[in-house]
């Protein structure tokens, strides 16, 4: 490549930032070729001044939000590892079948109703209903044993729930759902702080409460 070319190529380059450095630059070099027939007025200098000091605080108020960025990340970082071993609710319909072990779900509906769950595997293939009743609007626990419809044990992995509820006019009912499980692992990926619960990832935001 021809080194002249990289020079004229590097020289058109433009900043597009101004700096502190650049602002006190311009205003220094502004008072040295101004007009001395025509000074600058008081009034003009004091502006320039004052937008120097709202560049400097400005300059001063991003380095202090980086640094309580970085201490509120640090802070998360501890309360998360401190989750290690808990049971938590959190936001989703997934179920995590394993070991053997019943896996856990909730739902509220927006009044009493009828409710239905279904649960289907990764493929979204149904796999057991279950036929609930009539609930109340109070936050119902749901545990399903890992069976499908024929009593047969299903496979670990990971399953979604589907819950559906009607009134006593058959018209659908609003329903909230979330799931439980316990916190195996904590790690962070790109300043985003992720729980491993059981097979699965959820992120902190995604935590509703703390069971046990």
């Amino acid at each position: 490549m021809d080194p002249t070319a990289a020079e004229g190529t590097h020289s058109t380059q433009r900043k597009t930032t101004l700096t502190q450095e650049d602002f006190l630059k311009l205003f220094t070099k502004q008072l040295q070729y101004q007009n001395p027939l025509s000074p600058m007025d008081n009034f003009q200098m004091a502006t320039q001044m004052a937008q120097f000091s709202q560049v400097n605080s400005l300059d001063t108020l991003v380095k202090s939000t980086k640094v309580l960025e970085s201490y509120q990340a640090s802070f998360n970082g501890l309360q998360s590892i401190g989750l290690m071993g808990k049971r938590v609710e959190a936001e989703g319909k997934t179920l995590v079948l394993e070991q053997g072990k019943a896996a856990e779900g909730y739902y509220q509906l927006a009044k009493p109703g009828k409710v239905t769950i279904t649960i289907s595997d990764a493929n979204g293939k149904m796999v057991r209903v279950l036929s609930l009743g009539i609930q109340d609007v109070s936050k119902q626990t749901f545990r399903w044993d890992g069976k499908n419809q024929n009593g047969m044990m299903m496979p670990e992995g990971i399953y979604t729930f589907q819950v559906t509820a009607t009134d006593e006019k058959n018209q659908p009912i609003q329903v909230k759902t979330s799931r439980a499980g316990t916190v195996t692992g904590v790690y962070f990926d790109q300043g985003i702080i992720y729980l491993k619960l059981g097979k699965e990832q959820i992120t902190i935001s995604d935590i509703i409460s703390i069971l046990s």
